[in-house]
C-alpha cells in the first residue's frame, strides 16, 4: 500500500525548501542575494525573502560591496518570484 503525503512533486518539493530554509537561515539571504543580483526581485522583496528589515538587507549588501540598484515594480517582483514558484 502506497501512502501518498504529497498531492503533487511541486508541493513535496516546496514543502523540502521551506524545511531546508527553516535549518539554515543563513540560505534565506544567499538565496536574497542571488535573486537581487540577478535582477529577478527589487531590493524590498529580497529584503522580505531573506527575513531582514529594508536597512538590515541594505547592510548586508554593502558589508558584501553588492551596490543598490534601483528600477523595477513590486508586481514585476512579484511575477519574477509567481515564475521561479518562489511564491
Amino acid at each position: 500500500m502506497r501512502t501518498e503525503i504529497y498531492k503533487s512533486r511541486e508541493e513535496l518539493l516546496k514543502d523540502a525548501l521551506r524545511a531546508l530554509l527553516s535549518m539554515k537561515p543563513g540560505l534565506r539571504i544567499e538565496i536574497a542575494i542571488d535573486l537581487y543580483r540577478n535582477e529577478k526581485v527589487s531590493l524590498w522583496k529580497a529584503a522580505e525573502i531573506a527575513g531582514l528589515c529594508m536597512e538590515e538587507f541594505k547592510d548586508v549588501l554593502a558589508s558584501r560591496s553588492i551596490k543598490l540598484e534601483v528600477g523595477g515594480t513590486d508586481e514585476e517582483s512579484l511575477f519574477r518570484l509567481a515564475r521561479l514558484g518562489l511564491i
